[in-house]
């Protein structure tokens, strides 16, 4: 499963439309990973005030479309750092914390009142989700510029998914009314299963790649 297979590209035009605009406004990439981050403390707060399933997943929605804007807003107005990749990327890491502990929060409602289960779960996602991220930047690392042909972003549920995946859950469990929670619970458990999947999947395929270039 390689780059190819991205959400990325679909939203690409949405977000290079935003990212002209907010160049426009004058808002460098780094304020603008800040406004990624606040609308991810937003969409926490939202499940964990509001109780919101809804509100979640939209403001979800706009934490992946501003995770986009940053970088956008870097290529357009040429104002790309090192110091500005490494401020992203802390913020990514930061902002997915921030919105599973909204699920945490309300773990005490989901698998059936079985708080440790949900708990159990959503740790399980969140573990798993760094480690999809960090295994990536370490084998770019040590693997130098020169080979260009390696693919490193591969496997299926990547952050973009990932968040993407958590706007339709959310969706379609408020929807659902009573069933909501039921829904939800077995949504963040097949979530599990799927962030395991693309970790494992990774880092097969790194492991090989580097076991080659030894």
């Amino acid at each position: 499963m390689t780059s190819k297979f991205r959400l990325r590209p679909i939203f690409a035009p949405l977000i290079k439309f935003l990212a002209k605009g907010f160049v426009k406004l004058r808002i460098t990439p780094n304020i603008a990973t800040l406004i990624m981050l606040f609308f991810s403390i937003i969409s926490s707060l939202s499940l964990i005030l509001l109780n919101n399933l809804l509100l979640f997943g939209v403001f979800i929605f706009i934490t992946g479309i501003m995770d986009g804007i940053d970088g956008a807003i870097a290529r357009l107005s040429n104002k790309n750092s090192k110091f500005g990749a490494f401020f992203d990327s802390s913020m990514d890491r930061l902002s997915e914390g921030i919105i599973f502990l909204a699920i945490v929060w309300k773990s005490s409602e989901l698998f059936n009142n079985i708080p440790k289960l949900a708990i159990f779960f959503t740790w399980f996602c969140l573990v798993f989700s760094f480690l999809i991220s960090y295994v990536r930047v370490k084998t770019e690392v040590v693997v130098s510029s020169e080979e260009n042909k390696f693919d490193s972003n591969i496997g299926l549920f990547a952050r973009s998914e990932r968040l993407f995946y958590l706007v339709i859950l959310s969706i379609l469990s408020y929807f659902l009314g009573t069933s909501e929670l039921v829904f939800f619970s077995w949504g963040i458990m097949v979530f599990s299963i799927l962030i395991f999947g693309t970790f494992l999947y990774r880092f097969d395929k790194y492991r090989k790649f580097l076991i080659k270039k030894k």
